[in-house]
């Protein structure tokens, strides 16, 4: 079954959606992924990536369009995941300009398929490599998925006002923003290596990416225990960052700019680099 096809090609470049809502949340959520697939495709980052995908997985895209009906490049306007903080508890949220009909139809031809029904909604069931699937529709441009149905049918009820949503406690650093997250860190298996020493610091965090005057700009807002702790947050970043150039030219070459401050527990920075080297970056990442 090629469902997941459709997952694995869209979520991994792009994780791009409609502009933010958190009510589209369900309140349980430890963690979500949103963007703004029609703001990506006005930036010039945006512009180029696309244009890269659909030149090097051309055959997929046309693939996916022939199964399920819609140029996902084209018609998708919307991928939100979120989770509850365990590894297997994530469920995905698509929005575009579906073939309602044609993709349901592909759905019922999966392994193992069976159904069932949730208030008004039709849940979908299959077996995809071993592993049970579950989607519903929420309404002829949205779908949710997810291997787990309870979580599938907590988000179609929040997306019906049924259940209560995500409450944002935090304003998005940028309202231009092209790709929004947020983190709930302490509740959120994160395996223990190295790499999760300094991010398990934080208490939550939110991070915005977008385009603004030629600049790809990163937003982030880290709440911490203390205010020494964001303050240690703060420095470590900007160290990073540092110690990178200091290391490496191709990084120092980056005309990286940032900026940090902390207010109580909080700290915000602000990093950019000029679109014409983050394009430079994206295509020597091929």
């Amino acid at each position: 079954m090629k469902i997941l096809v459709l997952m694995t090609f869209m979520v991994a470049p792009l994780a791009m959606a409609d502009p933010f809502q958190s009510k589209n949340i369900p309140a349980e959520a430890q963690w979500y992924l949103h963007g703004d697939l029609t703001g990506l495709r006005k930036t010039n980052t945006g512009g180029f990536l696309l244009a890269q995908i659909r030149k090097d997985k051309a055959d997929t895209i046309d693939e996916i369009e022939t199964l399920f009906g819609f140029d996902p490049l084209e018609d998708l306007t919307g991928i939100t995941l979120f989770g509850t903080g365990k590894s297997d508890e994530i469920a995905i949220t698509l929005t575009g300009e579906f073939a309602r009909a044609q993709l349901e139809e592909v759905i019922v031809q999966a392994d193992d398929y069976n159904f069932s029904i949730s208030g008004t909604t039709k849940i979908h069931s299959w077996d995809d490599n071993g592993r049970t699937q579950h989607a519903g529709f929420h309404n002829n441009d949205t779908i949710v998925i997810s291997q787990q149905k309870i979580l599938l049918e907590l988000a179609l009820d929040v997306l019906a006002g049924k259940k209560p949503s995500f409450k944002a406690d935090l304003t998005p650093p940028s309202k231009e923003s092209v790709l929004v997250g947020y983190a709930n860190i302490q509740n959120i298996e994160i395996p223990l290596d190295e790499g999760s020493h300094i991010v398990r610091k934080a208490d939550s965090i939110f991070m915005t990416l977008g385009e603004n005057q030629n600049r790809l700009v990163a937003n982030m807002v880290i709440s911490t225990d203390s205010e020494q702790m964001a303050s240690r947050m703060m420095h470590a970043l900007a160290g990073l960052v540092s110690l990178g150039e200091f290391a490496d030219k191709n990084i120092e070459g980056l005309d990286i700019l940032h900026s940090g401050k902390t207010s109580g527990k909080t700290m915000t920075m602000t990093m950019s680099l000029p679109t014409a080297n983050a394009l430079a970056l994206i295509s020597e990442l091929k």
